[in-house]
C-alpha cells in the first residue's frame, strides 16, 4: 500500500504481509520542491512519521502480519530528495529511517526492498542497503526486483542483470521478475534463477 495508512491498517488484518513505501506512505508524494530543513525540523518530521506508524505496528502485532518496507527510486519524498538527491543513497536512507522506527517499537517482522527501473541504481541501492544493515546490526531479508522492466527479451535481460548480479554476491532472499506480460511468464523466468541460485551463498562485497 503505497499511499494510504488507513488502507494498510485494514489490509494488515487479512493478509500475511503488507508493502509500504517510505516515499509516499506518510510523507507527501514529491512535488520536486527544494526543502531546506534544519536538523531539528528534519527530526520533527521523523517523529511525526513514527507516530503515524504506531497504528500499523499495533495491527501487525495483533494479527502477526509482516511488513515490507519498499523503497522506490521513482517515488522518493521531497524531504529525502532535498537531503540526498534522487539517488541510491536516498532510497536506502528512506528505508533505514523506517527500520529505525520499527526497531524502536521492537517490531522485527520486516522485509526490505529497493526497486528501480534502472539496473545500476537497483543494484547499487541493494548493495548499499546490505552494508548499512550490517553496520547497524539490523539485518533483514531483502526482496529483489527490477521494477517496470517491460516485456520481451529486453525486460528479461534487465531483470537478469539486476537480480543475478545481486544473488551472485549473496544478496537477496526473495525475488520478483516484473514483466508487462501474463503473470505466469514471470514465474517461468523466475524459476531459471532458482535453478541457478537455489543454494544461497554468503554475502561478499568483493564480487
Amino acid at each position: 500500500v503505497h499511499f494510504s495508512s488507513i488502507i494498510a491498517e485494514e489490509c494488515a488484518k487479512i493478509v500475511e504481509k503488507v508493502r509500504i513505501n517510505p516515499g509516499n506512505y506518510i510523507d507527501k508524494r514529491a512535488n520536486f520542491k527544494e526543502l531546506n530543513l534544519s536538523d531539528y525540523e528534519y527530526n520533527l518530521e521523523l517523529e511525526k512519521i513514527h507516530d503515524r506508524l504506531l497504528p500499523l505496528i499495533k495491527v501487525c502485532n495483533e494479527y502477526g502480519t509482516a511488513i515490507r518496507i519498499g523503497s522506490n527510486h521513482g517515488s522518493l519524498s521531497d524531504r529525502i530528495l532535498s537531503r540526498y538527491g534522487n539517488t541510491a543513497k536516498g532510497m536506502v536512507e528512506a528505508a533505514m529511517e523506517f527500520i529505525s522506527i520499527f526497531n524502536a517499537e521492537n517490531f522485527h517482522n520486516l522485509v526490505i526492498s529497493m526497486k528501480a527501473s534502472n539496473v545500476k541504481v537497483m543494484t547499487e541501492s541493494c548493495s548499499l542497503l546490505t552494508q548499512r544493515m550490517i553496520e547497524t546490526g539490523n539485518v533483514y531479508p531483502q526482496h529483489l526486483g527490477v521494477t517496470e522492466a517491460g516485456a520481451g527479451t529486453d525486460a528479461r535481460i534487465k531483470s537478469c542483470l539486476g537480480i543475478a548480479y545481486l544473488l551472485n554476491k549473496g544478496i537477496g532472499d526473495t525475488i520478483r521478475v516484473s514483466l508487462t506480460e501474463p503473470p505466469v511468464n514471470e514465474i517461468t523466468f523466475a524459476k531459471k534463477f532458482m535453478a541457478e541460485f537455489g543454494e544461497k551463498k554468503a554475502y561478499s562485497e568483493n564480487i
